[in-house]
Formats: structure tokens, sequence, C-alpha cells
């Protein structure tokens, strides 16, 4: 595993940095040090946040782009190229997703999530990698979700576009191996970015992500640490985090109930809205910085929740070691 505990100097393209995890994960690289490059389809988003980085004494250069349109990711690559000498790090943060029992989404909705969601990376990985391999270095860093690795209702294809993405970046890094070109992933829990406010529903209700929530920051946080120490897959948060994954591999029955029975209605309020395409085609006013309408959960819920997990992955384990035993006592 490489080391770069010092970011000073090096210039990253963050995507998706209109707002969310894209904006977050941007100042807080300027922040390290890191020369920007920040890209998104919203030209008046870019710019507030190019004004934030430069109150913090960072560098910030804005180029407005779609990242399913192959010429725009090839300008933004080209344009950042040219303005800094090269190209170090790739933040691939852009992402949409679409409300919606599978059967109900309309065909246009779930193409459109993969072309951004998934394909966005891989335009603009193809667009970089050529630059990394002539310098002998660089870094592909993708925001990837904890549905990379599980699943939820009601977004049936961010989910089959995030497996998508998380295998694809598995494969990349064995193909690199030796190159000295890095590929890091961060498994994002829900994070209280404005994605739920511009996000279509063909529920006619608000969407809100599946509880807790966490504050955006944490995964800018994890971001700055992968850039520092490339090449791993981070896990950020416990509770819908490290501690779901454990109990996923040990009882998986328990997360299929809970999501089966109550993840259509933990990701829907009463409050009416008619929201058909949202931010899916074309860009929207609303939702620009890094937060949205919907806070972090408080820390002692999430504290008193993990504590209900942990006493329930114990009796798990506890109930699986006593089988074996009396399975190894039959056994004699």
């Amino acid at each position: 595993m490489a080391r770069h505990e010092d970011l000073r100097g090096q210039v990253a393209i963050v995507t998706g940095a209109s707002s969310g995890v894209g904006w977050q994960s941007a100042v807080r690289l300027a922040e390290a040090g890191v020369r920007l490059c920040v890209t998104a389809r919203r030209q008046f988003a870019l710019e507030q946040l190019r004004a934030e980085v430069l109150q913090r004494g960072g560098e910030c250069l804005v180029c407005e782009g779609d990242v399913t349109v192959p010429g725009d990711v090839e300008r933004v690559v080209r344009e950042c190229v040219a303005h800094y000498g090269g190209v170090d790090l790739l933040v691939n943060a852009a992402a949409v997703q679409s409300y919606g029992y599978f059967d109900r989404l309309p065909w246009e909705h779930i193409t459109r999530v993969f072309d951004v969601s998934c394909f966005g990376y891989f335009r603009f990985a193809r667009a970089v990698l050529p630059h990394f391999r002539q310098q002998g270095h660089g870094h592909l860093l993708n925001i990837q979700s904890m549905l990379a690795s599980g699943a939820a209702p009601l977004l049936s294809a961010y989910s089959a576009a995030k497996h998508a993405t998380l295998g694809w970046a598995k494969s990349l890094e064995l193909e690199l191996a030796g190159t000295g070109i890095h590929v890091s992933n961060v498994l994002v829990p829900s994070v209280s970015t404005p994605m739920f406010d511009h996000a279509p529903t063909m529920l006619r209700r608000r969407p809100v992500p599946v509880p807790p929530t966490y504050d955006v920051d944490l995964v800018a946080r994890a971001v700055v640490r992968l850039a520092k120490r490339p090449g791993r897959t981070s896990v950020p948060a416990f509770l819908q985090g490290r501690l779901m994954l454990a109990l996923d591999a040990v009882a998986p029955w328990v997360g299929k109930a809970v999501l089966g029975r109550l993840g259509a209605r933990m990701q829907t309020t009463r409050t009416p809205l008619e929201r058909p395409d949202g931010n899916l085609f074309s860009p929207v006013a609303q939702g620009v910085g890094p937060r949205g309408s919907v806070p972090p959960t408080p820390a002692w819920v999430r504290f008193t929740a993990t504590l209900g997990l942990a006493a329930l992955a114990g009796g798990v384990l506890g109930g699986a070691a006593l089988g074996a035993r009396s399975v190894a006592r039959a056994a004699r």
C-alpha cells in the first residue's frame, strides 16, 4: 500500500462537485493543500464552491461538464492538465438515483442512473488513465455506497449500478497492480446530502435516506485519508457500515427481514411530492452545497441503535457457536 502523507501540491479532479460528498470532499482536499479541478453540470454552483475554496486559501479550477457526455469528460481532463500541468487524483463522486419499484420505474430512469452513477466513473477513469500511465503514478478514488455490497427497496437501479462500479474498481485494481496507479473506494452510508432533495420519485411522496443518517463530512474526511494512503476500501461508518457488514456475514436474514418489511416505509415520508424527473436529466436550482434538508441522526440515537444491533449480533454469534459445539459433540 502506497503512502502519500503530504498532499500539498497534488492535483485532483472531483466530479459531482456541485453538492453533497463531491462538494465537501473538494473542500477537505483543498484544506490539505490539493489543487482542485471541480466539475458538475451546474456552473453557478461550482463558482460558489470555488469561492469557498479560495476563502480557505486553496486553488480551484471550475470546468462545467456532464459525466454522460464523452466530449465533456475529455475536455475537463484536458483543461485540468493544461492548467496545472498534470493530474494526480480522480475523485469519482457524481451520482443520481430514482425512487420507485423496479417494474414501475421508467426504463429511461434505469439507464440514466447507470449512465451517471456507473458509466460516468468509467468515462473519467478512461480519460485520466493515459495521463497516469505516462507519469507512472495516479490514484482513482471512487465514492461508492453501502448498497454496493447490499440492497434496498425502491433503489434497485442505483444499487445495481453501485454493485457494478465496485466490481469494476476491484478488477481495475488487479489490472493496475505494479503500475504505480492505485484504486480506492469509500462505502458511503446514508449521509445528509442534497441528493434526496432533487432525486426523482415515482411514489408521489418525499423520499428520505434509510436511517441513521451521517454528516457528509464523515465521508469527506475518509476521502482525505484515502488520498494520503491509497489502495484501500474504507467503511467510515460503524453502525450503518462495519457492524452491518459483519451482521450480514453471519445473519443475512436480519437485514432482509428489516428492509423487506420496513425498507420502503423507512425511505418515504407522508409529505406529498410530485417530482417525476428531479435532476436526473437536467440540473436543478436547489440542492447546492454539501448538506441537504435531512439532518444527520443525533449521535445518541446512533449509539443506542448500535448497542441494540451489537446485542443482536452477539446473540446470533453466540447461538452459532453453541450450535457448532453441539454438532461437534454429536459427532464424537
